[in-house]
């Protein structure tokens, strides 16, 4: 249901009043080919290589999602998340490498993980007026985007009527969730008679339930033959092959509760100078249970085994039978195991902006400054699981016709009701997840200048600053005993584990919190007769009723990421008959300070005296030491954009550029871990099976983040042929290639570390005593990343749009996309290749 409303169709009513001509009314009727047309003349008429998406009506974006749109975008791919649009990658790069805007400035999202890639689940698309998509570089742009950079506009009531805007109400069904939920979107927009100040409201709230089911095999032992067998007896010259060690299925529900709040505002002090601010706000829930059953290897011996089915032809187990009293004697079977997670999280995202706009004879300044910032991740996330046992006597699986199909004691459930079986896995009940926050602050000073010097047209010159960081860390959900005294426990070292409900015979007995059905609405990808599960919500209101929940931020897995970013450019617009485009100059200093909670463990001694293990507190020794590094790069960027109209139908493009993206944050910032195992150790382990001369042998080893990490950079070039031959209609192929240079690459290194120092007594071993640490410390078979050279994508794009007399019309875009591999080099030394991924 849509309502519009502030007059007869007010968005699109205008007047006109020719001198000595009765006024007439115009109504323009906007909809879908009016939209479409509009984006084919935003392409045809930018002096880059852009694509556009524009609103159909005042808040019907063409998709709920703006990731979902920009998939019709040529070169476009979107990653999806429950559903809908996550994140967008253009022309075969990560999504890392896209540079998103909104209103010309960096918006900030946190998902949790932090990323360069901006999380699109989390905006609104009602609030969205027009997308672009730039695949050739300007000046004028902000840096980030190899792949390439998207900018997003929203309205401003001065460009709309007074009390104009759209009320949007729609429900939904799902079949595989059965629940209507609500979408509600909002806009209004109001200015006084002399349309000189004027107000925006948007609001969106979107409900929704996303609901995934899959069943896959995790890994297969090849590194045993199981024997097809009938009664638990070996088939004579059946065949044999290889099986499934782990094996799930799973029901992932996830509760999207999204939200968006947008308030615009503009005032025009005279013909020249205008003030306007504008604040965003978006939420986004997403509250989630996982039920899963897991059927692992644990059982696959002569004590459990009824029947195995084997594909002599290509020498894989496609089923087993399994029973508990198989060999004579009951032995209890842990399997299925009933596995469980549940999350609570929220993302929201948080932006001001304030501009200030002059309008001189020849010129044009715009200042811009505001705030944006970004919290997301979990607030609570716990893992549990239940034995079957007694509760199910047998079960087994088959692979067999290119699907799993799984089956139980059909009593399982009762059982479990009637408290047999369901046994908890303590060892499996935990928590652990990732929180952090972004946020950042900018100011930028644009100018243009209308030059009329010969073939150029326009000066732009700007400069903006940038101070952005984000922050990373871990978490832990504990319930606690009610008389458990929290700041006794946090004066003397800490919570752990130890002291959580899982630890202390508090996991709720499996009779209170089964579910007693099996779950239903069931696809055809779970094939089993039973699917046994908790009711999570149950489970956690008996923790809540029984014990303190507590937070735990951990100490010891923290990352920060810091950038100052400074940069002024020079553009040149130009137009010389037929021919136009632009040439620029963009120089960037960034400064980057990254720092992390990084580990060092000593492993001082294994055995006693006497040859025994011990205990692991004597063993080694851990410290946490935050270390932070700073690096600082210089880079300019040149740019150049022609555009030739050879006539009133086609147009060919050549772009040129240089352009660059920073690494990823878990690149620079990831805390390293720094292992030293002594001679004794050593000596120790050397006669354990598992022994690894690398790993085991005396000395320092690690892994880690590479706070010195280059910005990658890219040389690349565009040329396109465009034919546009009636309105909204046209077709165009483009051809493009990318050098990237620096491109990160994981890498196995030896290299050197200051580390403090530290002296030991092993008291097991004569009271010897250790030394180590210090400055330049060899560090052997370092894991980490580093700067890859001589990369290159290089593709073609195909685009067709075209609308009938009859109203009707079609798109259809190709894309290829191909890459080569990157060459890794240390001291001027190739030391490995990498690839980049293959497209199409």
């Amino acid at each position: 249901m849509i309502l519009l409303f502030g007059g007869a169709v007010p968005a699109f009513a205008e007047q006109a009043t020719p001198e000595n001509e009765e006024e007439v009314e115009k109504i323009q009727v906007r909809g879908i080919r009016a939209s479409a047309s509009e984006n084919l003349s935003i392409k045809r008429t930018s002096n880059a290589v852009v694509d556009a998406i524009t609103a159909e009506d005042i808040g019907k974006f063409p998709d709920k999602n703006v990731a979902d749109s920009l998939q019709r975008v040529p070169g476009v791919v979107i990653q999806r998340n429950g559903g809908e649009g996550a994140t967008v990658s253009i022309r075969g790069l990560s999504s890392d490498l896209t540079f998103t805007q909104l209103n010309g400035n960096f918006i900030a999202s946190s998902p949790g993980e932090p990323s360069r890639s901006f999380s699109y689940a989390l905006l609104p698309s009602t609030m969205i007026e027009r997308v672009e998509v730039f695949k050739s570089s300007e000046a004028r742009l902000d840096e980030g985007g190899i792949g390439g950079t998207v900018l997003m506009y929203s309205r401003k009531p001065l460009n709309m009527d007074s009390n104009s805007g759209v009320v949007n109400l729609e429900y939904s069904n799902s079949d595989i969730t059965d629940k209507n939920e609500p979408q509600f979107s909002g806009i209004y927009s109001w200015k006084n008679e002399a349309e000189n100040l004027g107000f925006l409201f948007g609001y969106t709230r979107q409900d929704r339930t996303n609901r995934s089911q899959s069943a896959r095999v995790n890994i297969i032992n090849k590194n045993f033959l199981y024997q097809e067998r009938v009664n638990n007896q070996v088939v004579p010259g059946g065949a044999s092959g290889y099986a499934a060690q782990s094996m799930v299925q799973e029901i992932w529900e996830e509760k999207r509760e999204r939200e968006g709040f947008q308030f615009t505002s503009q005032w025009r002090l005279s013909d020249r100078l205008e003030f306007g601010m504008n604040y965003f706000r978006f939420t986004l829930g997403q509250d989630a249970i996982l039920n899963q059953l897991e059927y692992p290897e644990w059982n696959n011996n002569d004590n459990y085994w009824t029947n195995i089915r084997v594909d002599a032809a290509a020498q894989y187990v496609t089923g087993i039978d399994y029973s508990v009293g198989v060999s004579g004697t009951p032995r209890l079977s842990a399997i299925p195991r009933i596995n469980g997670e549940y999350i609570v999280q929220k993302s929201t995202s948080d932006t001001f902006d304030f501009y200030t706009l002059y309008e001189g004879d020849r010129y044009q300044a715009k200042l811009t400054f505001g705030k944006t910032k970004a919290a997301g991740g979990p607030s609570e996330k716990f893992r549990a699981a239940y034995y079957a046992n007694e509760a199910s006597l047998f079960y087994g699986y088959d692979l067999s016709g290119k699907k799993m199909t799984t089956y139980m004691d059909p009593n399982m459930i009762s059982n479990l009701v009637a408290g047999i079986g369901g046994q908890a896995d303590v060892g499996a009940t935990d928590s652990s997840f990732v929180a952090g926050t972004q946020q950042e602050k900018y100011i930028s000073l644009d100018l243009d200048y209308d030059a009329e010097w010969g073939i150029v047209e326009t000066l732009r010159f700007g400069a903006k600053h940038r101070n952005g960081n984000i922050h990373r860390d871990t978490r832990n959900t504990f319930y606690l005993a009610k008389d458990f005294d929290i700041a006794a426990a946090e004066a003397s070292g800490g919570i752990n584990l130890d002291d959580d409900y899982s630890r202390n015979g508090g996991i709720p007995n499996i009779t209170s919190v089964i579910i007693p059905h099996s779950l239903k609405n069931l696809s055809g990808v779970i094939n089993t007769n039973l699917f046994p599960a908790v009711d999570w919500h149950r489970y956690r209101q008996q923790l809540e009723d029984n014990f303190v929940k507590y937070t735990r931020f951990e100490p010891n897995y923290v990352y920060n990421v810091k950038e100052e970013i400074s940069s002024a450019y020079l553009q040149a617009d130009f137009r010389h008959q037929s021919i136009r485009g632009n040439v620029g100059l963009r120089v960037i200093r960034t400064t980057t300070t990254s720092g992390s909670s990084d580990k060092i463990l000593y492993r001082l001694d294994w055995r006693d005296e006497a040859g025994n293990l011990l205990p692991e507190r004597d063993q080694r020794v851990e410290q946490f030491v935050y270390i932070e590094k700073e690096n600082t790069e210089n880079h300019l960027l040149p740019s150049l954009n022609l555009a030739w109209d050879i006539n009133d139908n086609w147009v060919w493009r050549f772009a040129a550029a240089k352009v660059m993206a920073r690494p990823g944050y878990n690149q620079l910032g990831t805390f390293q871990t720094l292992t030293y195992t002594s001679q004794e150790y050593s000596a120790d382990r050397s006669a354990a099976d598992d022994f690894d001369p690398i790993v085991d042998g005396e000395g320092w080893t690690g892994s880690g983040g590479n706070s010195l990490l280059k910005p990658l950079e890219s040389t690349q070039f565009d040329t396109s042929l465009e034919y546009y031959y009636s309105k909204g209609s046209g077709f165009g192929i483009a051809l493009f290639k990318k050098d990237v240079d620096n491109f990160v690459v994981p890498l196995i290194i030896d290299t050197v570390r200051n580390l403090p120092e530290a002296q030991f007594t092993l008291p097991h071993a004569g009271n010897k005593v250790i030394n180590t640490g210090g400055d330049n410390l060899a560090v052997r078979n370092f894991s980490t990343v580093a700067n890859g050279t001589n990369a290159s994508s290089t593709g073609a794009e195909v685009f067709w749009q075209h609308f009938f007399n009859n109203g009707f019309g079609l798109y259809a875009n190709y894309t290829r996309n191909s890459t080569n591999q990157a060459n890794v080099e240390l001291d001027g030394q190739q030391a490995v290749n990498q690839y980049l991924y293959y497209q199409c």
